[in-house]
């Protein structure tokens, strides 16, 4: 099936949701910060990345390292046969703060080019939805 960028800093939301990626035959990597997701953007093909949009790197949280994350991608500054594609399909998700505003750091996830936008906790079915629909060729 598809090799995944899964980026969240919630250890056992991002383990389950891997299970279940993996159970359904996906080829599951975890990066628990931005700056490491970066790093496996750069030496590595992905097919599909999901990413969460607040992130905690080294006990702090950061509020736009999920949208630092889809600027790398699609900035297509990376060179070489075993990097990302500026093109992969990505999935922005957030859950952490709650009211009017809540929506508000997903839209921006779509306007830096996130193809697709959840709001946590993601039941996984959705996730597998959402990771089958971006994967299916147009018809």
């Amino acid at each position: 099936m598809a090799k995944i960028l899964l980026m969240d800093d919630d250890t056992d939301q991002a383990e389950l949701l891997a299970a279940i990626l993996k159970r359904e035959g996906h080829d599951v990597t975890l990066a628990a910060d931005g700056s490491l997701a970066m790093v496996q953007i750069d030496s590595e093909v992905f097919d599909v990345v999901v990413t969460d949009i607040f992130v905690r790197e080294k006990n702090v949280l950061v509020a736009n390292a999920g949208l630092r994350l889809i600027e790398h991608i699609r900035n297509d500054r990376r060179t070489g046969d075993n990097t990302t594609p500026a093109n992969v399909p990505v999935i922005a998700m957030s859950g952490v703060f709650g009211g009017p505003s809540d929506g508000h750091f997903l839209e921006l996830a779509e306007g830096l080019g996130a193809n697709m936008r959840l709001k946590k906790p993601v039941p996984p079915s959705i996730l597998c939805r959402a990771i089958d629909k971006l994967l299916s060729p147009a018809l």
